[in-house]
């Protein structure tokens, strides 16, 4: 994300350049833009370490080396941890607790304004955080401080008059770096230097002699307010060009900059920004609230995913070291907002397009918080990850702010859409729904019915037909329930039959693919074709007056799903037709009773005999005793459901007239077999037989799993096991112990609906 050539952007790269004048309400800027160094007399402070009294200026020997033994070894912070390692930091510490410090006269207060001047911040307080010493050889590697104190944002070091040489204190942002030097021999001046705390910085190791500082955690007080910077009429006409009236097309999203220094959660504060971040931000906040524009801090989460090769060009290996080639993906959400008041905002997630982001500097190491290597899969090669954390200006105008709630407050977005709508500022909520048209998809498609109602009122609000259909859309009849009926109406009314018709139909079928739901069993139950609630939900369209023609095509539309879903379910194995049989018999028993209350209840009726007769390995006779009774009967019944009655009754009569086998008789009736391969033809030949032993077979693993598999899709009453012993292994096969038990469980449901149908 290089610097752009866009307006506002531009003008913003030029304020870090342009030389200022007293007039531009500019902070001064410090000679590297991140830090800032000078010199105070030696008399400005006094200093008394416990036990040992007060520390001369310049220190002998002696002293310091006694400092040195009175100081313990420092330790450094690793992320979250504190640790002890003198390969990366080795001097000694003398706490602040141990420290007393004489200021003179306002000596405090114009080193801090000083320093407050130079880092372009508006005032600041030190509190003192400890006394270093560094014997000869003694260091401190690359590093980071951690924010110490709430409103912390710097660190000030100043150096005691003590003869050493190296020592070298090196500061550095990115490509940046600042040195300071504070070795001498013969001290006439205390020497400081104060950097951001977000700087990379080190101390190089001391030559000779002793390097003695005190350092200073430099705060913004809790009660500094961000000074209101000068309207940039420049600015100002970029932000109207971009995100105002003028857009062209109008701006649909969020405009971000992403700023220049490190900023944790606790410290991204408008009056705790760091440099240039601190101009920029405040230019753009003085354009935004002059047109209306909301303005928030955010913290961004960047993500990317990079292929990796070698150093030598090929595929990595062990003998190589992996390194990043092509950039295959990245994202970039915003996880973390403060307001204009300077207050965290508890909202959601927002993701955004890299490439709509602005930037005057590249997101590179310094941003880095995490990376992962993932080796060669054999699917796809290696690929490094790489996690980044940014802190960022955001700009919404109002239409972008409002798409944007949708996305982290959508409850409360979609309850003024709903107002608006309620209103009659149809522009005004087409806007809206129209920026945030990826978000309220998405949530449709997760949150499903608890959505409907609302959905549909906005629909019912629109002025643009095709709009309130996309709206629309990405719900399902199944979700329908009978209080939904004024909302049909009222969709109806609004936007005509054949719309609603269409809808209707995209609900059901579709658009004439297959049904979104299908007969496969989910758990203990089936998935569903219509609303549970079919017949009440006709009851209740009636009784309000919903055109008779859209009864008619949900009823039609619910005719089709279940054709086209049998059609699909007839070629699955017994296991899966037999699983979802009472299921589907209730549910096709809802739907006769829908029917029922239909216009052209015949024309139904036919259509639905006619289709469980034409595929009855999926509807058996001597199964249907729940969707009979759903039908009407007596001698004023249709001709085709009184015949179908009848062979019913018939089918359950021959089941029962059949021989009842003996107890001890363990033949397997009543299946489906799927397969007659040998092996399977053996199994066969066993499991009708009478005999209660086991069968065993010896063969092969492909053949054992070709057997278990057929047994499963026949829904064959018979448990497998293998035992792992010889060469092939045995598939042993038993039927059940209460064989008996369920066949006559079987033949009692047969009498029992006999009986029901006889009534």
């Amino acid at each position: 994300m290089a610097t752009s050539s866009k307006p506002a952007t531009s003008i913003l790269a030029a304020l870090a350049t342009v030389p200022r004048r007293s007039s531009d309400n500019l902070p001064p800027r410090s000679p590297a833009g991140f830090c800032i160094e000078g010199r105070v007399p030696l008399d400005t402070i006094a200093l008394e370490v416990s036990g040992l009294g007060q520390i001369p200026h310049p220190v002998p020997p002696e002293t310091a080396a006694a400092l040195h033994a009175a100081s313990k070894p420092a330790r450094h912070g690793l992320r979250e941890a504190t640790r002890l390692d003198r390969r990366v930091r080795d001097t000694g510490e003398i706490a602040a607790q141990a420290l007393t410090l004489r200021w003179k006269s306002g000596g405090l207060r114009a080193l801090l304004a000083e320093v407050a001047r130079g880092l372009g911040l508006p005032r600041l307080e030190a509190h003192v955080h400890n006394l270093l010493v560094y014997a000869p050889g003694q260091f401190f590697k690359p590093h980071q401080d951690t924010e110490k104190h709430p409103g912390m944002v710097a660190t000030l070091v100043l150096v005691w008059p003590s003869p050493h040489i190296g020592g070298e204190l090196r500061v550095r942002v990115r490509d940046t770096e600042a040195n300071f030097t504070s070795e001498h021999l013969r001290a006439r001046a205390l020497r400081w230097c104060a950097f951001y705390a977000d700087c990379q910085h080190e101390v190089m190791p001391v030559t000779d002699g002793w390097r003695i500082v005190l350092t200073f955690d430099l705060v913004v007080p809790s009660t500094t307010s961000a000074r209101a910077p000068r309207v940039h009429q420049p600015l100002l006409a970029a932000m109207r060009t971009q995100l105002g009236a003028e857009a062209d097309p109008p701006r649909t999203t969020p405009w971000v900059l992403l700023l220049d220094h490190q900023y944790t959660e606790h410290g991204l504060r408008w009056n705790l920004l760091k440099g240039m971040d601190r101009v920029h931000a405040g230019a753009l906040r003085a354009a935004a609230e002059v047109h209306g524009f909301t303005v928030h801090l955010a913290l961004a989460k960047i993500h990317q995913q990079w292929t990796a090769t070698s150093s030598y060009g090929g595929r990595y290996d062990d003998s190589d070291e992996a390194e990043p080639d092509e950039l295959i993906d990245e994202d970039m959400a915003l996880d973390f907002w403060v307001g204009a008041d300077d207050r965290p905002r508890r909202k959601a997630v927002l993701p955004i397009r890299p490439h709509e982001v602005e930037s005057l500097t590249a997101t590179d190491e310094s941003f880095l918080v995490d990376e992962e290597y993932e080796g060669y899969m054999g699917n796809y090669g290696e690929t490094f990850d790489y996690w980044y954390r940014r802190a960022a200006v955001v700009i919404q105008n109002p239409l972008t702010a409002e798409a944007g709630r949708f996305t982290t407050d959508f409850d409360a977005a979609l309850t003024d859409a709903l107002r608006l709508a309620d209103e009659g500022r149809d522009t005004e909520l087409t806007q809206r729904l129209r920026a945030a048209a990826k978000t309220i998809e998405a949530q449709c498609r997760s949150r499903g019915r608890t959505l409907l109602r609302a959905y549909l009122t906005l629909a019912r609000s629109l002025s643009d037909a095709t709009q309130a259909r996309w709206l629309c859309e990405g719900f399902s009849s199944v979700d329908l329930e009978p209080g939904d009926a004024p909302v049909l109406v009222a969709l109806t009314e609004r936007w005509g039959l054949p719309w609603m018709r269409s809808l209707i139909r995209a609900w059901t079928l579709r658009e004439g693919s297959p049904p979104a739901a299908s007969w496969s069993p989910t758990g203990a139950r089936v998935s569903r074709l219509w609303p549970r609630a079919l017949a009440k939900l006709v009851r209740a369209s009636q009784k309000v007056g919903l055109h008779a023609a859209i009864v008619e095509e949900l009823l039609v539309c619910c005719g089709t799903a279940l054709r086209t879903a049998d059609q699909s379910l007839a070629k699955q194995p017994p296991s899966i037709r037999n699983a979802t049989l009472e299921e589907r018999l209730l549910a096709v028993s809802e739907l006769v009773a829908a029917l029922a209350l239909s216009e052209d209840t015949a024309t139904h009726f036919d259509a639905i005999v006619g289709h469980l007769r034409a595929i009855p390995s999926l509807y058996p006779l001597r199964a249907l005793r729940p969707l009979l009774e759903a039908l009407p009967s007596g001698a004023s019944a249709p001709a085709n459901i009184r015949a179908l009655r009848v062979d019913s009754i018939a089918a359950l009569r021959h089941a029962l007239a059949r021989r009842e086998l003996a107890q001890e008789d363990c033949t397997v009736e009543e299946v489906e077999w799927t397969c007659r391969c040998p092996d399977c033809s053996a199994v066969i030949r066993w499991a009708t037989s009478p005999t209660r032993d086991a069968l065993t077979l010896s063969i092969a693993e492909t053949r054992r799993e070709h057997v278990r598999t057929r047994l499963q899709a026949a829904d064959a009453p018979i448990r497998t096991e293998t035992i792992k012993t010889g060469s092939p292994h045995k598939l042993i096969l038993h039927k059940p112990k209460d064989l008996s038990k369920r066949r006559r469980a079987i033949r009692q449901r047969w009498a029992d609906d006999l009986a029901t149908l006889l009534a």
